[in-house]
């Protein structure tokens, strides 16, 4: 009786194969599998097909772990069937029978349990209480990175999990180890993206410390370094994530070059924005560690002239590099390198001909770097304009004129010509104010009142004063005023000033100072010789 019963279910498994050939979605599959042939029992051929050690390749851990959790759901399987009776171990589709259907669903749904388990811990964790503001930063952070990423994990493994057992099933149909490694590589993504989420968060936890600490007070020297050191961060996390990305694809061999390209290019571009970056961080640095040694405002603007020209120099030969880099990525591009090389003699010439005259300009620039004749903010004259240097770049020079006007010269000029630095190592200046006035004017009257003027200007630095009398003149005088300020501009309100209330003071009390023109005539009497007759006519002459 007992092998009645058993009898029929052995035959029941072999007459399940043509589903392989029947299923709808899989209408190329019956040629490729002979039904009228005997052939060895589904469960020999799917652990045959599965088995790891059989595979014949190198596998990967994800691929491993899919065939071992296959192979083990497929032994558990059996015993459920036996549990549940004849129902558990009737074919779905692809011979899968509805023991492994619970069986995957258990799996993953052990695998959603789990992470509710563990979101809880670390909700309890994070409402515990932090002794400090640092301490709660890191932490919330850190929990809330690691929420992110373990969500991911989990639904990757529970979709995994539950996917395994029906690999081999769709393997043996198509005849081919396909299903198993596309869905390890949908795994690995996935894992990866996990990973990638977790570290994201991360990533963005530190730079968010880091341009705190580039913010708090008091600012210290390297504070400026920071925001430089989160930002090279994330571009590196970025950019390797990418890389891992692109060889986990597996791309075919077109699409993986152009890939590796562009993967290339972008971290050329992205290392050279960050030297940049770096060197005005370093310009930063060097000017506040300037401030803090109390330098004086001549010093500090000397510095801060030079490292802007050799800011501009550096970034100028970065920018070269990196385009010369990019361009090499190119076989085109590098073929015509390779040409040119072959004639490197004239295109040398032609090359150092043509770029003569750039390359004396940025020497210029460099030697106004270092020699400093002119600083940012310095008053000079140039070309009889008096103007103020308003930005040194590495090939012009901008001054700004009293009246607003820009003059925008090459920088060689102030390397071949001379021209007036008024400001070079002080402000301090010296002016005069010329009077022309009559003979008779009381000197020592007018040296009064311009003491007087001069002491109550606000202008006056109490440096410099006098009042001399410079010329003699066939019709007056000439008296020179000197005086002094702390800059250009004051000294010249202060000039201003004082011509203005002399010549008051003149008008007013001293009318007669003004230059007059004399005649003297002499009448010649009957006592008079031919010589006083010929000197008189020579007065009225």
């Amino acid at each position: 009786m007992g092998k009645a019963v058993l009898g029929p279910k052995r035959k029941r498994r072999p007459r399940s194969l043509t589903a392989f050939s029947t299923f709808p979605l899989l209408p190329g599959v019956l040629g490729a599998i002979d039904v009228a042939t005997p052939s060895p029992t589904p469960y020999s051929k799917l652990e045959a097909i599965t088995d790891p050690a059989r595979s014949g390749s190198e596998l990967s851990l994800v691929e491993w772990g899919c065939r071992s959790f296959a192979i083990t759901i497929d032994g558990l399987s059996a015993f459920l069937s036996q549990v549940l009776g004849p129902w558990s171990q009737s074919d779905l589709f692809l011979q899968v029978t509805p023991a492994k259907l619970i069986l995957g669903f258990l799996s993953a749904l052990l695998i959603i349990l789990l992470l509710r388990i563990a979101r809880r811990i670390l909700k309890r964790v994070r409402r515990e209480p932090k002794t400090s503001e640092s301490q709660r930063y890191w932490i919330d952070g850190l929990l809330h990175a690691f929420r992110k990423g373990l969500g991911i994990f989990a639904w990757v493994t529970a979709l995994f999990l539950f996917v395994s057992p029906l690999l081999p099933h769709l393997a043996i149909a198509l005849n081919s180890q396909a299903p198993f490694e596309i869905a390890s590589r949908l795994a690995e993504i996935g894992y990866f993206v996990s990973l990638v989420v977790f570290a994201y968060f991360a990533v963005q936890l530190v730079g968010g410390w880091l341009n705190h600490l580039a913010q708090r007070q008091p600012r210290r020297w390297y504070d400026p370094t920071f925001p430089l050191v989160g930002q090279l961060i994330y571009y590196n996390f970025l950019l390797i994530s990418f890389q891992y990305l692109i060889e986990l694809l597996r791309l075919p061999g077109s699409a993986a070059a152009v890939s590796s390209k562009v993967v290339s290019i972008v971290s050329i571009l992205v290392n050279t924005v960050m030297l940049i970056q770096m060197v005005r961080a370093l310009e930063d640095i060097a000017m506040v560690r300037t401030e803090h040694r109390g330098y004086d405002t001549y010093r500090y603007r000397g510095l801060q002239t030079r490292l802007r020209v050799l800011r501009q120099l550096i970034i100028f030969v970065l920018v070269i590099i990196c385009a010369a880099t990019i361009l090499l990525n190119f076989d085109p591009v590098r073929q015509i390198g390779t040409g040119l090389l072959a004639s490197a003699g004239v295109a040398g010439v032609i090359v150092g001909l043509a770029a003569q005259k750039s390359l004396s300009t940025i020497i210029a620039g460099l030697q106004i770097a270092v020699t400093s004749p002119m600083k940012i903010d310095d008053v000079v004259v140039v070309d009889g304009e008096n103007g103020q240097i308003e930005e040194i770049s590495l090939t012009y020079v901008v001054v700004k004129v009293w009246d607003q006007r820009r003059l925008i010269l090459p920088i060689t000029y102030f390397i071949d010509k001379s021209f007036q630095n008024w400001t070079r190592s002080s402000s301090e200046l010296l002016g005069t104010v010329f009077l022309y006035v009559d003979y008779m004017v009381p000197i020592d009257e007018l040296r009064a009142e311009a003491n007087r003027l001069v002491s109550e200007s606000t202008l006056w630095d109490k440096r410099v004063f006098g009042v001399q009398v410079t010329d003699w003149k066939t019709d007056s005088i000439e008296i020179r005023i000197l005086v002094s300020a702390a800059t250009a501009g004051r000294l010249f309100d202060l000039r201003c000033e004082v011509r203005e209330k002399l010549l008051t003071y003149l008008q007013q009390l001293e009318p007669s100072a003004f230059p007059r023109v004399r005649n003297v005539v002499a009448r010649s009497g009957p006592q008079s010789d031919g010589h006083q007759a010929s000197l008189s006519d020579r007065n009225r002459e």
